[in-house]
């Protein structure tokens, strides 16, 4: 599949092993100001007007970092490419900064691209209101900018056309909802393993502690940064299981933590008594729980979000017309019950 992604795609990535979530983006104060110009159908009167561009046209992609989610956005988004005519429909040039908090290259790759021409940018920021300037400047140039993976709630920026995702919040909620039903009434001692600082984690963690807030029975006992990545989910999570001998459950917030942390239970003979759960449903969480080692993980759609982003551009760029400014896609728990439900090309590049 790789080999058929550098055939069909103009990739120049700059390869990092990190999570799927932003690091450094707070979330936003809100802005009366901006509020105050926003019209009915959500757009700010900042963007650039739809536009009725001949294809093909170069859509300029730039993901906080490379990694599984992200690869199997970009097979989404290649996939609806090719059901549009493929190079006779767009170009898709592909390019990530070192790293997630690497705002000033993310800067420095919008800023190529607008000295190009190019026709538009689908862009998960690394910071979206430091990120103003450069949207700002591609607005000026009429450059439409869509947004991706991104939590509607920490932006204020009024110049990108669209944020095509899903709730984060929805997601984090969907898994506490998942762990009241799953232990009832029984006493359960959760572990969190959390992403870096930032919107994504804030929304992520808040909305499962709403979900499981009436619950005393759950009852978070430890919590500790694992900054997105499996290696660290390991030793975070030899860490709390040599601290506390009472865990029940170990949640991390994104699966590859939660990975890591399959890992140290393993490593320790304790994957009787711990359930692990995760967040995103990747490739080797669904396997996880096909083998029985994982519990359940939440499905946030990453194809479908590639393919949303095409269609959205299409419509916009192509077709002359306007799109909602929020599109999300609908999220799901997987689990023993249902994991073979599962459709596995909703990973993958599938070639028709």
């Amino acid at each position: 599949m790789k080999r058929f992604l550098a055939l069909m795609i103009v990739m120049v990535l700059v390869f990092s092993v990190v999570g799927c979530s932003t690091s450094n983006q707070k979330v936003a104060a809100v802005d009366t100001k901006k509020q105050d110009v926003v019209k009915a159908d959500g757009s700010s009167g900042k963007e650039p007007p739809p536009t009725k561009k001949k294809a093909p046209i170069k859509i300029g992609f730039c993901p906080t970092a490379m990694n599984t989610h992200y690869q199997v956005i970009i097979n989404g988004v290649q996939q609806e490419i090719d059901a549009n005519g493929g190079k006779n429909f767009a170009e898709l040039i592909i390019q990530a900064p070192s790293g997630q908090s690497a705002g000033a290259e993310q800067v420095n790759i919008v800023e190529g691209w607008i000295q190009q021409g190019i026709d538009v940018i689908a862009i998960a920021t690394a910071n979206d209101n430091a990120m103003e300037p450069v949207f700002a400047k591609a607005a000026e140039k009429g450059i439409p900018i869509f947004e991706f993976n991104m939590p509607v709630v920490a932006s204020t920026n009024p110049y990108y056309i669209s944020n095509v995702g899903y709730d984060q919040r929805e997601a984090g909620k969907a898994i506490g909802e998942w762990m009241v039903n799953a232990f009832k009434d029984q006493p359960t001692n959760i572990a969190v393993l959390e992403g870096l600082p930032g919107v994504h984690n804030t929304e992520r963690y808040g909305a499962f502690k709403e979900a499981i807030k009436d619950h005393p029975n759950l009852k978070i006992v430890a919590s500790q940064p694992a900054d997105w990545v499996r290696d660290k989910g390991q030793s975070v999570t030899e860490n709390m299981l040599s601290a506390n001998q009472n865990i029940d459950v170990l949640w991390g917030i994104y699966d590859e933590m939660a990975l890591g942390g399959l890992t140290a239970v393993k490593a320790r003979g304790l994957l009787n008594k711990i359930k692990i759960v995760g967040y995103d449903n990747t490739p080797d969480a669904y396997k996880a729980i096909k083998r029985k080692e994982m519990s359940a993980t939440v499905d946030t759609a990453p194809k479908e979000m590639g393919r949303n982003i095409v269609k959205a551009i299409k419509k916009y760029v192509i077709g002359g017309e306007m799109v909602p400014k929020v599109i999300n896609s609908k999220v799901v728990v997987y689990d023993q019950t249902n994991i073979d439900k599962f459709d596995v090309s909703e990973y993958e590049y599938v070639k028709k």
